[in-house]
């Protein structure tokens, strides 16, 4: 049976910083080199990391982005002939640049969300935050050291930094979501804890918010001395509410192993944990006691939370979800009779990766994948109506139909056209994808070729996806992903 799972007797708990920061006086004087770890948890569903992490691909990576004029041909206005190349660091051992979330500021200015492997003969990664122009060119104004290069790298005291989701504040400061695996205090065990980061406008640590503006938490502490095992959470992603608290998103346990839930806290502008969120300050759901997943969230005009992940209510059946919460974290029965809803699109995997609402909040969309059986995976799209009327559309949305494809991204545009960004595969060669859609779910036959634009950075290649996008105000589409180091 469906059901929300509250509370099981754990104790909930914040930290403003458990572990000492490595290099805090001056984060990111580490130099870049980078790779995502993988996430915790019994792992069954597919599609986790966007591109290979070890072993299998080049032995380097660098960032791809690209932009498009409102019409989906590439702007060649843009970085070097539409494309800017960003080498956050130097691979070593399969451990290479990954990328994560792309937005803009208020001025047009791309901020990228990432990793890199960690220099010298350290093996572990770090946290990324790049800015580049409105054009494409490095930012040199921004970073976390004495002398801004474009970057801000935050070393955990070298662990491995699982860098997820971003988003650009209105007062131009900068929020960093993820988790890293810490050390638990008992025998050898560790833990993830979520790991929050808030720069400023320059890109350097904004010390009002945790400690030197990183909090690490660990909700799913010991629940006794006599029982000194933890369990474990993650922070896919953070959204702002309008009180400047920030809602996150991802999966967890209460237990030191077994399946995951999806779980939501709450952290006030400061970074304190808010125990007035959900129940007891936190949000857990579980289906039927397998693996649910929470990988991105939005916070909507009335600041409800849309989350969106993958749920199994029963066994070898993963189906894309949406969670809708009101303000305070209890489930928007409004949008469903428990808050939330699971979709099976004919396969036995489906999962939604990105989301994005319209700003006149009428509107929300939400796009992953869909795999399994013996075809190829699939693009997803889901369009939710918001704003009081409308009709909600999901649906499978292949671009190629022998091929695979996938979405990992959505923004919409100031007309409420949706963009999802991703990859299609072509012969072997994966090329970044961006399609236009109406509300009605359609594709817009004006934009690139029927409704979809390609750009193929690096010919025969397995590594290319877009795994970022946004609008600027002028309506042009910047996309961003790892791309092979040519």
């Amino acid at each position: 049976m469906l059901k929300t799972v509250n509370h099981r007797g754990f104790l909930v708990r914040g930290a403003a910083l458990a572990l000492t920061l490595a290099c805090m006086t001056g984060c990111g004087d580490d130099e870049p080199t980078p790779t995502p770890i993988p996430d915790a948890g019994t792992q069954t569903d597919a599609g986790t990391e966007p591109t290979p992490d070890a072993g299998t691909g080049p032995l380097d990576s660098d960032i791809a982005v690209v932009r498009l004029n409102t019409d989906g041909t590439q702007d060649t206005t843009f970085g070097a002939g539409g494309v800017t190349h960003v080498d956050f660091g130097t691979g070593r051992d399969g451990t290479r640049d990954s990328l994560w979330d792309v937005r803009v500021d208020a001025t047009d200015r791309i901020v990228l969300f990432g990793n890199k492997r960690a220099d010298g003969t350290r093996a572990d990664t770090d946290r990324v935050v790049a800015r580049l122009t409105a054009t494409g060119a490095l930012d040199t104004t921004f970073g976390s050291a004495a002398t801004p290069n474009g970057f801000s790298v935050l070393n955990l005291s070298n662990l491995n930094d699982g860098m997820r989701y971003g988003l650009v504040q209105p007062d131009g400061k900068i929020m960093a979501s993820g988790y890293t695996s810490m050390p638990t205090g008992v025998g050898a065990q560790a833990a993830n804890r979520i790991v929050l980061q808030r720069l400023n406008d320059d890109g350097k640590a904004d010390e009002t918010f945790g400690w030197k503006g990183v909090v690490t938490s660990a909700p799913f502490q010991a629940q006794s001395e006599t029982n000194p095992e933890w369990g474990m959470a993650e922070a896919y992603a953070a959204g702002m509410q309008s009180t400047g608290s920030y809602v996150t998103t991802g999966y967890g346990r209460s237990a030191s192993s077994g399946t995951v839930d999806l779980v939501s806290f709450r952290y006030t502008a400061e970074g304190n944990l808010d125990p007035t969120w959900g129940t007891g300050g936190a949000v857990v759901l579980d289906l039927a006691g397998d693996n649910d997943r929470g990988r991105n969230l939005v916070v909507l005009n009335d600041d409800r939370v849309l989350h969106v992940g993958s749920g199994t209510p029963s066994a070898q059946n993963i189906q894309a979800m949406l969670l809708m919460q009101t303000a305070d974290g209890q489930p928007d029965t409004t949008f469903a009779p428990e808050g939330y809803k699971v979709y099976g699109l004919e396969r036995s995997e489906q999962a939604f990766f990105g989301v994005a609402k319209s700003a006149d909040g009428n509107w929300a969309a939400a796009v992953g994948y869909r795999a399994g059986g013996d075809e190829g995976t699939d693009a997803i799209l889901a369009i939710i109506p918001t704003g009081g009327t409308g009709t909600e559309v999901v649906k499978a949305t292949p671009i190629s139909t022998t091929e695979n494809d996938r979405f990992w991204s959505v923004a919409f545009d100031s007309d409420n056209r949706i963009y999802a960004a991703g990859f299609v595969t072509e012969g072997g060669d994966n090329h970044m994808v961006v399609a236009r859609f109406t509300t009605d779910g359609n594709l817009d036959p004006t934009f690139g070729t029927g409704g979809i634009a390609k750009v193929n950075v690096v010919t025969a290649a397995t590594e290319e996806t877009a795994r970022g996008i946004a609008i600027q105000s002028d309506g042009k589409i910047v996309i961003g992903g790892p791309v092979e180091k040519q």
